[in-house]
């Protein structure tokens, strides 16, 4: 049987982008071979431009013998000024900037609805990302008539929860501070595409 490979923790994710992002951020080195060449950021430059030891650094970057990283946001937020990107940055794994991906790739209808919303003046309401699920009818689940779908009924309802729930959550963490409209239209529509891409058929039985 072939042994499944280990998960990789979040605080590992957080020492592969950082190295990662440390490998090019310096300034542009110009060659004659090649102009588009970077320089590695050195732990001394960013030690200078943070106040973080680099004995710290080294081992945010590189921990060692099974230990994971588990900087302060203090130091997450310090690091990533540095080197130029948002803090969430630093902590996005490969499956995070897959979904993100797939969610923007598959908004266009939702932003359709989020236009909706602004022209109707219900954009800047509580929770418009379960709005724009309505408007294009993914949400709520459709219910089986016959009564042997009992089953499916009770699956539906669990789904309608469970997206309530995630715009909720998204609503808070996406939302909360935006109230440009061009900028809460396509974050309410992106979010939209998050949640019916993530939503499970079965909830009850969903890690999720």
């Amino acid at each position: 049987m072939t042994s499944q490979p280990a998960q990789i923790s979040l605080g590992q994710w957080f020492s592969r982008n950082l190295s990662a992002a440390i490998q090019v951020a310096g300034a542009r080195r110009e060659t004659q071979s090649d102009t588009t060449a970077f320089r590695r950021l050195s732990l001394v430059q960013i030690q200078q431009k943070t106040g973080i030891a680099r004995s710290t650094l080294r081992l945010l970057k590189s921990p060692g013998n099974g230990k994971q990283a588990n900087p302060d946001m203090n130091t997450i937020e310090r690091l990533a000024d540095v080197l130029g990107v948002p803090p969430a940055f630093l902590l996005m794994r490969p499956q995070d900037w897959e979904l993100l991906s797939r969610s923007v790739s598959n908004s266009s209808d939702y932003l359709v609805a989020a236009q909706k919303l602004e022209a109707e003046g219900r954009l800047q309401a509580t929770n418009p990302v379960e709005k724009v699920l309505c408007e294009c009818k993914v949400h709520p689940d459709l219910r089986p008539r016959n009564i042997d779908g009992l089953q499916e009924v009770a699956r539906a309802d669990a789904r309608d929860e469970w997206r309530r729930l995630a715009c909720l959550k998204l609503d808070a963490l996406m939302l909360r501070e935006i109230s440009k409209s061009s900028a809460r239209k396509w974050l309410t529509a992106i979010a939209g595409a998050w949640v019916s891409l993530t939503t499970p058929h079965d909830p009850s039985t969903s890690k999720q």
